[in-house]
Parts: structure tokens; C-alpha cells; sequence
């Protein structure tokens, strides 16, 4: 009944307890374990193997990076706060694979993951994702280089708030992380996250986002049917990555859909991975219909890509939302161009006193005429393409031809009355 008893991950070593289904370190599934070959159920002893080789404050490595304090665990190993003392004593961050303790198959699958994440990362550039620097082995462990990031885990971030953010911050985290995930899937191969969640994330004092942990991502292979296992954390990941269809980056779309949901609810999603979420945002509509197509089971009825998802959330976020204040059925349909709505133009009427006593109609505003000809003339074009202009009706011309007509006919009066 004591710590023997417990159940350790054979994915990452994290202890668990015995009745539990999913490693509380890494979601690695945990049932069915231990039916395999290989053992996966280990006592404490497991840990104490894995735990033989620890760095120490001012320790060296490869003669170059000072350990200066470890500030965090999980999966393989450790991550550390380094100086590299050649290059002007600038701060890394040291992330360490132990192997010690490991059978052969956990000890391939880490060192698998870890030269994964090595490369992956080598070989991006990107303002939301931390830059490497070095990888290498000592000790009988791998370690891995990168730029060191000032700051706290989302998770962290959002516990100490409460456990939820207002929507406008939310928003913001929403691009950032839309904004790199479209980075990553459009590389050629795509690049699938998979396990998108708080803890995966490190935000800094100003408010700037990266992703870390790139254990598990892994390049989209076309042709290859099927995931080679489980991968993506409980209530984070999406269906398809429990079932055998090889994941798209539409489960990056449900990911963030889910991330987004949680830090605007507070509701923990791994408490019902694929539950009803309901959310109700009066001030936000939009938002509301975009993080529930996120959310659609059907991988083919969530939004298209991450580029679509990251224009929309910047859209909602400017403030250009369409606002309805009647009901459609409610709207005054448009005044149609028709000759009932141009002014009438009176008939010419002899007076008693002949030809010379002719009453002209008086004049249209020049406001209307200018009207009229920038609404018929001056309409611009539709598109690019070869455009044809039409006549404009006779109607919308009328009171500017009726009055140029009248003028000429005034004129030619006057020049048969000096002739005769």
C-alpha cells in the first residue's frame, strides 16, 4: 500500500497513482501496461536510478555551460538556467535526458524524441519558438542548448490569475500561438505539434508567447497511414489522435481551440476530454462561432487552416465585427433608381404673349446634376477585367438634358429674331 505501489510512466518515468489511466507528466496512456513485455510497472527504486546523476549549481558542461539553478523537471529529465561562458556569459537554457534507469526500449524511445527535438528546432526561425543552440552527450546523458526565456508556463501565468484571463488577453495569446502553429504547418513537410496546452507554453513579462517542449512533435509523412503510438495529452489532444488515422494539423486546430476555451472559462479540460463546452460571449459572437467550429469532433468541419484562424481572431480583435441592429426581415430594402424619384420637369406652354413669352423650368440644383453623373459616369469599375459601359437610362438624365435642350432653343430664338 505504500510508494511501491505506484504506477511510474514508461514513456517519461513521472509517478502516478496506481488506478490512474493517464501519466500526470506527460498524458503518456497508461492502461493496459502491464500486459506488455516489457516491464512498466516499477518501484521507487526506478527513481532513485533515475536520479544518480544530478547537476549541481556551478557544475560545468562540455567546459562551457555553468549550471547556475534548475528551474524545471518532467518528462526525461531536468531543465536547467546555464551562463555560456563563451559567448559574454549570456543565460541558455540547458535541458537534460537522463538515461540512467531506463530498459533498452524507453532508453531508444528518449534518445529518439530528444535528437527529434534537437533537429526540429535547429532548423526553425521563428519569434514564438526559442532558438537552439547546442546538443551533445556527457555523462551517459543528452543535453540540449537553447535560448533562455524570461518568464512562467501559461499554466502558471493563469493560475495566478485566477485561473481564467479576460477575452481581450485571451485574443491575444490566441494569435501568437495561431500565428507560429501556422508557421509550423505550412514548413514542407508539415510540422504537427500535438500537444498544445498551458504548460507547453512560456509567456514572458510583456506579454510575448512561445512554445516549448517539442518532445512529441513530429513531421507529417504523407503516405503513412497510421501514428506509431498514442501521443497529446488528455482533454488537449484531439479524437483522431486516439484512433489510427495518422494526425493532420487539424488536431493543432482542436488543440488551440481547447486552450483558448479553458483560459476564458477556467474550466479544466482533461476533468471531460470530449464533454459538451459550452460558451456563451454576448460582447464577442464571433469569437464564440470560431472556437466552436475549433471544436467540431469532425476534423473536415474545423476551420480550414491555422492562417484563417490567426486573420480571423486579429479581425475580432480590431473590432471589425458585423453589428446587426434590426432584424434582417426589419431592414427598409433600398429606394430603386426609377424615374419616379427624379424631379418633374414641366412642359413648355405658350404664354398669351407668343414665342417671346416662353417659361423655361427652372434650373436643377447643381448638387443633384453632380449627384447624378458621379452615380451613372463615375461608377467605378467592379474588377480588373475589361469592362463595358453602358448608356445610363434616360430617366436619370433627364432634368440636366431637358435644360441643356432649352437653352438651344432660347439661343436659336434669339438668333431668328436679330435675322428677321
Amino acid at each position: 500500500m505504500g510508494k511501491d505501489r505506484s504506477l511510474f510512466c514508461v514513456e517519461c518515468g513521472g509517478e502516478n497513482p496506481p488506478h490512474a489511466k493517464f501519466c500526470r507528466v506527460c498524458g503518456y496512456r497508461l492502461i493496459n501496461q502491464t500486459n506488455n513485455s516489457t516491464p512498466a510497472l516499477t518501484t521507487s527504486a526506478h527513481l532513485e536510478a533515475v536520479a544518480l546523476h544530478t547537476l549541481r549549481v556551478n557544475d560545468l558542461l562540455k567546459q562551457r555551460y555553468r549550471i547556475v539553478a534548475q528551474i524545471g523537471s518532467g518528462g526525461y529529465g531536468k531543465v536547467y538556467r546555464a551562463i555560456d561562458s563563451e559567448f559574454m556569459d549570456r543565460q541558455v537554457a540547458v535541458k537534460e535526458m537522463i538515461q540512467h534507469g531506463l530498459n533498452p526500449q524507453e532508453l531508444a524511445e528518449a534518445a529518439e524524441g530528444f535528437k527529434r527535438e534537437a533537429v526540429l528546432l535547429a532548423s526553425l526561425t521563428q519569434s514564438n519558438l526559442p532558438s537552439i543552440y547546442d546538443y551533445f552527450s556527457e555523462h551517459g546523458n543528452w543535453y540540449l542548448v537553447m535560448s533562455y526565456i524570461e518568464g512562467e508556463t501559461l499554466e502558471s501565468y493563469v493560475r495566478r490569475r485566477g485561473g481564467s484571463l479576460p477575452v481581450d488577453k485571451v485574443i491575444q495569446i490566441g494569435i501568437q500561438l495561431a500565428t507560429v502553429l501556422s508557421f509550423l504547418h505550412t514548413r514542407k513537410p508539415s510540422i504537427i505539434f500535438r500537444d498544445l496546452k498551458p504548460s507547453n507554453v512560456m509567456r514572458t513579462p510583456e506579454g510575448q508567447i512561445y512554445l516549448i517542449d517539442f518532445g512529441i512533435a513530429r513531421h507529417f509523412k504523407h503516405g503513412k497511414t497510421k501514428d506509431t503510438i498514442a501521443l497529446g495529452s488528455p482533454g488537449y489532444a484531439a479524437p483522431e489522435q486516439y484512433g489510427r488515422a495518422q494526425t493532420t494539423p487539424q488536431a493543432d486546430v482542436y488543440s488551440l481551440g481547447i486552450v483558448l476555451y479553458q483560459l476564458i472559462t477556467g474550466i479544466d479540460p482533461s476533468v471531460s476530454p470530449f464533454g459538451p463546452k459550452h460558451l456563451d460571449l454576448p460582447d464577442h459572437p464571433q469569437l464564440t462561432i470560431l472556437i466552436q467550429c475549433m471544436l467540431e469532433m469532425d476534423p473536415k468541419r474545423r476551420p480550414s487552416s491555422m492562417g484563417n484562424i490567426q486573420r480571423e481572431l486579429q479581425r475580432i480583435a480590431s473590432g471589425k465585427v458585423i453589428k446587426t441592429s434590426h432584424h434582417p426581415s426589419q431592414r427598409q430594402p433600398p429606394v430603386p433608381h426609377s424615374s419616379a424619384h427624379i424631379p418633374a420637369v414641366r412642359p413648355l406652354r405658350p404664354s398669351s404673349s407668343g414665342l417671346r413669352g416662353v417659361h423655361l423650368p427652372s434650373p436643377p440644383l447643381q448638387s443633384h446634376a453632380a449627384a447624378t453623373e458621379q452615380a451613372s459616369l463615375l461608377r467605378p469599375a467592379a474588377s480588373f477585367g475589361p469592362q463595358f459601359v453602358s448608356t445610363p437610362p434616360i430617366a436619370e438624365l433627364a432634368p440636366t438634358a431637358w435644360w441643356r435642350m432649352l437653352n438651344f432653343m432660347r439661343s436659336m430664338k434669339e438668333l431668328w429674331r436679330e435675322k428677321f
